[in-house]
């Protein structure tokens, strides 16, 4: 079985590269638990992905990884799927969290709700948005640009 340090989610544009190089199965963990990954490029975060609600996973080995462009927030941020990807000349995918936001906890909730298929409430820095754990099929979370990378 082959190992593959790049995917990309059903029709989100932004390649994300993996920490450490998968197999294919790794993206089916036993019950309904999402698979979680550090990614490192465009950007390092922490990526949740949900194998019931994604539609596809295209997975390869080498190169690849290109940042769509531009300077990210500079606070911790939730970025969702997006027909543009993961870009700060389109930021409407981009949603800031409130400074010191425990991303490790943010990420057991998104967790949770994906694996319960259940509503989740996310606190944003202006505001809140619910997300649908049934049908969501990723979600990453940034660090602030002094803590990322």
């Amino acid at each position: 079985m082959s190992d593959y340090g790049f995917l990309k989610i059903g029709d989100d544009p932004t390649t994300w590269e993996l920490s450490e190089p998968i197999t294919a199965t790794a993206l089916a963990p036993s019950g309904n638990a999402p698979f979680c990954a550090t990614i490192v490029e465009p950007r390092t975060g922490t990526l949740l992905l949900s194998s019931r609600a994604a539609a596809s996973v295209a997975l390869w080995g080498a190169g690849g990884a290109t940042p769509n462009g531009g300077e990210f927030m500079a606070q911790p941020f939730l970025y969702l799927p997006s027909v543009t990807g993961l870009t700060a000349t389109a930021p409407g995918s981009m949603y800031a969290l409130p400074d010191g936001t425990d991303l490790e906890a943010l990420a057991a909730q998104i967790t949770t709700a994906m694996s319960q298929s259940q509503p989740c409430t996310v606190q944003l820095s202006d505001g809140v948005i619910v997300l649908n754990g049934a049908t969501l099929p990723f979600a990453v979370l940034f660090e602030a640009a002094a803590e990322a990378d």
